[in-house]
C-alpha cells in the first residue's frame, strides 16, 4: 500500500554527518564503477588501468569514468541525504521551476568579473612559501591534473569540443554544485546561520576536495561567487549556470588555441595585477548586490536571503 512518507527532520549537525558518511561511501563505489567502466570499454585487466588510462585509445574510457565517478560521488550523496531528509529532495537541493533571464545574466556576469581577481589570488597562492619536499609533491600534483585536462581537450573535430565542454564543463559543474551548495552550503545554513561564514566555509571545503595547492585560494573565491550566487537567488540553477560558464570559459580558450594551431596552455588567466584584482572585486560586489536586489524585489522572490525561515517551504514554487 502506497502511502505519503514525510521523513522525520533531521538536526543539521546530523544531516552533515550524514553527509559525508555517504560522501566517503559512494567514492568507495565510485572506483569500483570506474573499474568496471574501464573494463567494459576497454576489455583490458585492471591492473592496465593506471598505466594506460591517458593513452590515445582510451581517452573515450577515461572520459567516461570521469563522468561516472563524478555522479557517483557527489551527486548520489547529495540525493540520498536530501530524500533521507525530506519528501521534496530536489526542492531541498534548491532546485526551483521558476526562472529569471535578469538573475541568470548577472550570475554569469558576476562569474566573468571575478576572473582578474581569481588570476590575482592566483599570484599570491603562488606567493606563499613552501618548503622544497611540499613544493615538488604539490607541483607534482598539479601537473597530473593538468595533464588530465589536456588529455580530455584533445581536439580533433568540433565534436570533441562539445564532448570536453559536457565532460570538463558540464558534468562537475552539475553535480559539485548539487553537493556543495545544494546540499552542504544549506545544512551549514541551518546550522550555523550567518551567510557569508557558511559561504566561505562551503567554499573552505570545495576548494580542498580538489586537492590542487596552487588553485586552492582562487577556487575558495570562485566558490564564494557561487555560494553568493545561491545565497541571493535561493535556485540552484543560476549556480550552476555561472560554475558551467567559468569551466566552459576556459574549455573554449583552449580549443581556440587549437584553432590557431598553438599548443595547448592550461594556465593562461591565472595571473593579473593588483589593481585589476581591486577593479573586479568592486565589479562583483555592485553585481551580486544587484542580484541581491532583483532576487527579493520582483513579485515571489525565490531568494533564500528574502526570508529567514529554513523549512523547504522556501524553494516552494
Amino acid at each position: 500500500m502506497n502511502q505519503y512518507y514525510e521523513p522525520l527532520p533531521m538536526k543539521p549537525s546530523r544531516e552533515f554527518f550524514y553527509l559525508i558518511l555517504m560522501w566517503l561511501l559512494f567514492m568507495v563505489v565510485s572506483v569500483f564503477a570506474s573499474v568496471i567502466t574501464w573494463w567494459l570499454m576497454t576489455g583490458q585487466s585492471i591492473a592496465m588501468l593506471e598505466t594506460d588510462l591517458l593513452k590515445p585509445d582510451n581517452l573515450n574510457a577515461f572520459k567516461m569514468i570521469q563522468v561516472v565517478s563524478t555522479v557517483i560521488m557527489f551527486f548520489v550523496p547529495a540525493y540520498i541525504t536530501a530524500r533521507r531528509a525530506s519528501s521534496h529532495p530536489m526542492k531541498r537541493l534548491g532546485f526551483v521551476k521558476s526562472f529569471k533571464y535578469d538573475r541568470l545574466l548577472l550570475a554569469l556576469g558576476i562569474m566573468f568579473c571575478v576572473l582578474p581577481l581569481v588570476g590575482f589570488m592566483a599570484d599570491v597562492n603562488k606567493a606563499i612559501p613552501l618548503t622544497p619536499s611540499l613544493k615538488k609533491m604539490f607541483e607534482g600534483l598539479e601537473s597530473n591534473y593538468m595533464e588530465q585536462i589536456k588529455k580530455i581537450a584533445l581536439f580533433t573535430s568540433p565534436l570533441d569540443y562539445i564532448v570536453a565542454l559536457i565532460v570538463i564543463a558540464f558534468f562537475p559543474a552539475f553535480v559539485e554544485e548539487v553537493f556543495f551548495r545544494g546540499a552542504m552550503q544549506q545544512i551549514f545554513l541551518r546550522w550555523f546561520v550567518h551567510p557569508w561564514l557558511v559561504i566561505f566555509i562551503t567554499s573552505l571545503i570545495f576548494s580542498a576536495i580538489h586537492f590542487s595547492w596552487y588553485g586552492f585560494i582562487p577556487r575558495i573565491v570562485l566558490g564564494m561567487m557561487l555560494g553568493g550566487i545561491f545565497h541571493y537567488t535561493g535556485n540552484l540553477w543560476y549556480s550552476i549556470a555561472a560554475h558551467f560558464f567559468n569551466n566552459a570559459f576556459m574549455v573554449t580558450i583552449l580549443y581556440v588555441q587549437h584553432l590557431q594551431g598553438k599548443p595547448i596552455d592550461t594556465e593562461i588567466g591565472d595571473s593579473a595585477p593588483w589593481w585589476a584584482g581591486i577593479l573586479s572585486l568592486i565589479l562583483v560586489i555592485f553585481l551580486l548586490r544587484q542580484l541581491h536586489r532583483v532576487s527579493v524585489t520582483k513579485v515571489a522572490p525565490d531568494s533564500i536571503a528574502a526570508t529567514p525561515d529554513t523549512d523547504d517551504n522556501r524553494f516552494s514554487v
